[in-house]
């Protein structure tokens, strides 16, 4: 994201920082019983498809849908499908990272530097945090990962926190669980990860998600290190950077994993950095992005024991011209080439396979990924075995934007601001989370 820094930071002082994918989007969520929801609105949120009509999107001027209200706005974002709308329905949030649903207009956001636990409950924002961290800051640091499990005993949920923190005089990033009761209180702090923060500040990752396997799925970047884990074959012994983890709720290697020993723990390695991840909802395999340093941020499809080729390589690896002995291959590992990259950097962060037929069966089950440079969401549709991306634009067949003309072609929004997270909702709309402070939603027009 050196780019991005560059060109962003400077304008709103702050680094950029967008915690995760916390989808539990593999699933229809539960509503579950949080406090201070009706007892009428427990149960499952039933997704369906509704069909879409021609109407134009406009400016919204107001009005309700569930419990959300649609604020009024005169500069919504810009969408290519006349037949669907945006709609801003939050608003105010202070550098909002990440958010999971946990119920149906009931929304867990994280905002960074203050490290505030944000409830949006009844489609409302409270004006109270539902809990507030002392965090480090500085630069990408901050409280940046939220997911959430579903304990099916009396209504509890676990909640799975990523922030970083001192730790007298070093800085750590530490994933902790902490337990949600029916009355909405978060107790019973329990580290869960104890990850390196430094040299960084930069590269802290923190997206956390919760796979169908019921495992716990945390990504973090190089913090700027040069380590085996960062492809030097000379290299510092693995160091808990550049990776995603995959673990059980204690923070213990999950079983399956696919490296041995001192790797156990990891299910990926040689990420730069990393501001999404999602599981497929039709397959349960892994996505995620990648940013690069001044060209290609990457989506990847993330099989087990991926070497994802930082820091030898970002992009096609021909491009590069390097070869894939010139990586650091463990036993379990493999390499596998980006399904798509931008030549360009972009910061790109979220990526989300909308898990609902309600903006109609051509989105169904693919792709929305956001970006925090131009304020663009892009769009794209998986292919058939679902390895893989269909890309028709105009000089995509090398599955790289080279340019803007290029891009275009997988441009499906613009004007969002910086996107730092996107969600299907229960309802089945997509929601985008904005670093500016604004949540927005896309519906039938």
């Amino acid at each position: 994201m050196d780019k991005m820094r560059a060109t962003v930071f400077s304008v709103i002082a702050v680094a950029i920082v967008v915690g995760a994918s916390i989808s539990l989007n593999y699933v229809t969520l539960d509503s579950g019983t949080f406090s201070p929801l009706p007892a009428n609105r427990t149960g499952v949120i039933p997704v369906q498809d509704n069909g879409n009509n021609n109407t134009t999107n406009t400016v919204s001027n107001g009005g309700t849908d569930g419990t959300f209200t649609v604020l009024p706005s005169e500069n919504l974002p810009e969408i290519s499908d006349s037949r669907l709308k945006v709609e801003k329905v939050i608003e105010g949030l202070d550098l909002p990272t990440s958010m999971t649903f946990i119920g149906l207009d009931d929304i867990l956001i994280l905002e960074k530097e203050s490290g505030a636990v944000r409830l949006v409950s009844n489609g409302q924002l409270q004006e109270e945090p539902v809990l507030e961290l002392a965090v480090e800051s500085d630069s990408e640091r901050g409280l940046l990962g939220i997911a959430v499990q579903d304990n099916n005993v009396n209504g509890t949920k676990t909640v799975f926190l990523y922030f970083t923190q001192a730790s007298g005089d070093e800085v750590r990033n530490r994933v902790y669980k902490y337990d949600l009761d029916e009355s909405g209180n978060l107790s019973g702090e329990t580290l869960v990860l104890d990850l390196p923060g430094e040299p960084g500040p930069n590269h802290d990752g923190g997206k956390l998600t919760i796979g169908p396997d019921g495992m716990l799925y945390a990504v973090i970047g190089d913090l700027n290190r040069n380590g085996v884990l960062q492809n030097y074959v000379d290299g510092d012994k693995p160091d808990d950077t550049s990776v995603i983890l995959r673990v059980d709720g204690n923070g213990n290697a999950a079983a399956g994993n696919p490296m041995p020993g001192e790797l156990a723990k990891y299910y990926a390695y040689g990420i730069r950095n990393s501001f999404g991840i999602d599981f497929d909802p039709l397959t349960g395999v892994l996505w995620d992005t990648e940013n690069g340093p001044t060209g290609y941020d990457e989506i990847n499809v993330v099989k087990p024991g991926l070497n994802s080729g930082w820091e030898q390589t970002m992009g096609p690896i021909e491009r590069s011209g390097k070869t894939v002995a010139d990586l650091v291959q463990f036993e379990g590992s493999h390499y596998a080439d980006p399904v798509f990259s931008w030549s360009q950097a972009h910061g790109i962060t979220d990526i989300e396979f909308l898990n609902s037929t309600k903006l109609g069966t051509e989105y169904a089950y693919n792709i929305f990924v956001g970006d925090f440079n131009n304020g663009n969401l892009y769009f794209f549709t998986v292919n058939e075995a679902r390895d893989g991306l269909e890309l028709g634009g105009p000089g995509l067949e090398d599955l790289v934007a080279d340019d803007s003309e290029e891009e275009e072609a997988i441009i499906f929004g613009t004007g969002f601001g910086a996107i730092s997270d996107i969600e299907t909702g229960p309802d089945g709309y997509l929601y985008i989370l904005t670093y500016d402070g604004d949540l927005y939603r896309i519906v039938p027009a």
